[in-house]
């Protein structure tokens, strides 16, 4: 993925007084488990990060997705991950409040991820924008099925 073109570009404001922002490479693919499902995944060699799982009752669709919490089934939803350094530690968090805004245009999808989660007792909010990522093949999927 180092060649690829960056495409998603994020900021976590870790209060009181650190802001860290990265860009990495994403792409989109459809679930296993249904066409209801597609998966946005972003991410890079040094640790930066975004993953979200949209969920529709019929199939994803441009519009505004609620982040909720992971094992949240209400429809139309979207779960966001997001993992991050800050100097020498790896940080990350799942998103439990928010909106993700998806676009699709010429086979390609954009957006913007404007979410807050948890990380270590603290309320982090993130700023995420994406685009001219390619919306996925019929046949591209992988399965989106949570792991313990």
């Amino acid at each position: 993925m180092q060649n690829e073109p960056t495409r998603l570009e994020g900021m976590v404001a870790f209060p009181p007084r650190d802001t860290v922002r990265f860009a990495v490479p994403a792409n989109a693919h459809r679930c296993a488990e249904g066409p209801t499902e597609m998966l946005l995944q972003a991410s890079n060699p040094e640790g930066y990060g975004v993953l979200v799982r949209f969920r529709h009752p019929d199939s994803v669709v441009a519009g505004t997705y609620r982040a909720v919490i992971p094992g949240d089934t209400a429809g139309p939803t979207a779960v966001v991950a997001v993992r991050y350094q800050l100097r020498e530690t790896a940080h990350s968090f799942a998103a439990d409040s928010g909106t993700v805004e998806v676009h699709f245009e010429g086979g390609k999808l954009s957006g913007r991820i404007q979410t807050t989660g948890i990380e270590n007792g603290i309320r982090t909010p993130t700023r995420i924008t994406y685009h001219d990522v390619p919306a996925p093949a019929r046949g591209d999927t992988v399965s989106c099925a949570a792991q313990p």
